[in-house]
């Protein structure tokens, strides 16, 4: 049922359905700002698993944590790398641990299972969607880790209530697939029979003792990933922040070929998704940006910094979330367009604070049909040579969240 995001009223609904007593360190100021200048690194394993060829394999990860900090209990954010499921390596995700350590986080980079083409020879798409789901059950096999430690050795000082799971590009789609792909959606055929010789939703990875603990994960920060299904996202699951570059040309921002081998919805698809079933979301969307360059060019940085602020809002709300809290973490901004129907084209009303913005239009199954940049206050959008049906229309602004809103050519 599609409705309208009041982010005061979701916070309520979390604050009920997340009831484990606030976590001591929130003060306003942890988890939100820089607190420790350094941070220190331990490399462990954290899971027995067979490889794609059948051999026994240790995972490793490396767990990042403010240098100094003796608090009992710190929230978790297990992120995964990038690298089209082929590549890369947890060091890759040093930058963003350093990041969130340095605000209090425990912050952790796991090695997960890739496709060994040098053996296996190139993979299509069934074998990537196969490396994908080992990929989840390894993810969960993390966050598992960490509450059996909790429970015992205490190792980490983790917040076993308070563990969350993100990545950048195919670490993002594992996560997101992580997070949304549970027993009651829709799974085709072919994914099914991944899942179940994968060992099941929850995967194959991990010790006897391991696997005795809760898997599930308190929200999804997404850099640049995707999933195959957006409708899998309900209002029951995990909140969601992400960064996507709308120029992307190697995990769509609408939908397509991911790396040209394994279809996937992106970021735009999936939020509009979260929006619909009224889902905790905020999706900064970065006009003209690609997959690597939004993190690696110096133009795209104010972007960057406005993600991690929107992140670090959200996971800081949900650990120190109390019962009774009422206000907005992220703000929708009020726009509208008109006139709605519409056959020669519609204007757009913004707020009047923002003298401009970005506009994109995009069909029902997710392909761009229209960008408009540089958008003004009541200015009037020609709409030449679209089909007549139903569309979604994005307002995009770097600061900014506005609501996807629906636009019927007729």
């Amino acid at each position: 049922m599609k409705k309208t995001l009041l982010i005061s009223l979701v916070v309520s609904v979390f604050c009920t359905a997340w009831l484990p007593a606030q976590n001591p360190g929130c003060d306003g100021s942890r988890y939100l700002n820089d607190v420790f200048p350094t941070v220190k690194k331990t490399t462990v394993v954290y899971a027995p698993t067979i490889s794609h060829i059948g051999q026994n394999i240790n995972l490793s990860m490396d767990v990042y944590e403010p240098e100094g900090d003796n608090l009992a209990v710190r929230p978790v954010v297990i992120l995964a790398h990038g690298g089209s499921f082929l590549f890369g390596d947890r060091s890759m995700m040093q930058r963003w641990c350093e990041l969130l350590a340095k605000k209090g986080y425990v912050a952790v980079s796991i090695q997960y299972r890739l496709f060994p083409f040098l053996v296996l020879g190139f993979p299509d798409s069934t074998q990537i969607f196969d490396t994908e789901i080992k990929a989840n059950g390894d993810m969960k096999a993390a966050v598992r880790y960490f509450r059996e430690d909790a429970a015992t050795t205490n190792l980490f000082h983790a917040d076993a209530s308070n563990i969350f799971i993100g990545g950048y590009s195919a670490g993002a789609v594992a996560a997101m697939h992580t997070a949304y792909l549970d027993i009651n959606d829709q799974i085709p055929s072919f994914l099914q029979t991944l899942v179940n010789t994968n060992g099941g939703l929850e995967g194959g990875s991990g010790t006897a003792t391991n696997k005795t603990y809760s898997s599930s994960s308190k929200a999804v920060v997404n850099m640049s990933g995707g999933l195959y299904r957006s409708f899998w996202v309900d209002s029951t699951e995990s909140p969601l922040v992400s960064i996507h570059g709308t120029a992307d040309a190697t995990v769509p921002y609408t939908y397509g070929l991911a790396a040209n081998i394994a279809f996937l919805e992106g970021s735009s698809l999936v939020h509009a998704q979260a929006a619909s079933v009224g889902l905790w979301n905020n999706l900064l969307s970065v006009p003209g940006a690609g997959h690597t360059d939004l993190y690696e060019q110096a133009q795209w940085q104010p972007y960057i910094d406005t993600f991690w602020l929107n992140a670090t809002t959200l996971l800081e709300s949900l650990t120190c979330a109390t019962v009774g809290i009422n206000e907005p973490v992220f703000s929708m901004e009020h726009w509208s367009i008109f006139p709605n129907p519409t056959s020669g084209g519609f204007s757009v009303q913004l707020n009047g604070s923002i003298s401009n913005a970005d506009l994109i239009l995009f069909d029902q199954l997710g392909k761009l049909v229209l960008q408009q940049h540089n958008v003004e206050n009541q200015q009037f959008i020609p709409l030449i040579g679209i089909p007549k049906g139903l569309y979604m229309v994005q307002v995009l602004h770097p600061n900014k969240q506005f609501e996807i809103k629906q636009l019927v050519i007729d």
